[in-house]
């Protein structure tokens, strides 16, 4: 894969036009046959990571918060959606289902939609802190994702206790 960077104006991810990956502040560009061309980005939860894909079948975080975002369902029965396609996230309009059934589908699979967007942007929000906690960074426009990821690397341990700290600040809980 292209050298990516991350953007410390909008907190995206591009490949300086070296690769189909652009950041908001780029211009977009289709790239036929692909579903995602600027798919990558920050991990929406824990913003140390990449994350997503060119597909539409990409996780919107990092492994280590995917894989605490399944113990929440195994556990307590709730998590988040953090897969790029509804199905993933389990959800699907019934077509042969009745209307009643069909409007409940499609009013889960819009809030799922505002949960997306509320994810994405708390992953800009935590980036931007990220950013923010090394000075030396300040004027720097573009910071190599190698680099990003190692400033912010922690063993597994850590990382997962990252994970669920962050869980907890989005959802607003002391405990899980």
């Amino acid at each position: 894969m292209t050298n990516l960077y991350v953007c410390t104006k909008c907190f995206g991810l591009t490949s300086k036009g070296s690769g189909m990956q652009r950041c908001s502040c780029e211009e977009y560009t289709a790239y036929p046959g692909v579903d995602c061309p600027s798919g990558y980005h920050l991990c929406y939860i824990c913003a140390t990571s990449l994350a997503g894909g060119n597909g539409r079948y990409s996780w919107n975080v990092c492994v280590v918060c995917l894989k605490f975002n399944r113990k929440l369902a195994t556990d307590y029965g709730l998590s988040l959606p953090l897969g790029r396609h509804s199905i993933m996230n389990g959800l699907a309009i019934p077509m042969h289902g009745t209307k009643i059934e069909q409007d409940l589908a499609i009013t889960h699979l819009f809030k799922s939609f505002e949960m997306a967007e509320s994810l994405s942007d708390w992953g800009l929000a935590e980036a931007r802190a990220l950013f923010e906690s090394v000075p030396m960074w300040k004027k720097q426009p573009l910071i190599l994702l190698s680099d990003w990821e190692a400033k912010f690397h922690l063993t597994t341990v850590r990382a997962t206790s990252r994970s669920v700290a962050a869980f907890k600040k989005y959802l607003g809980v002391e405990s899980i």
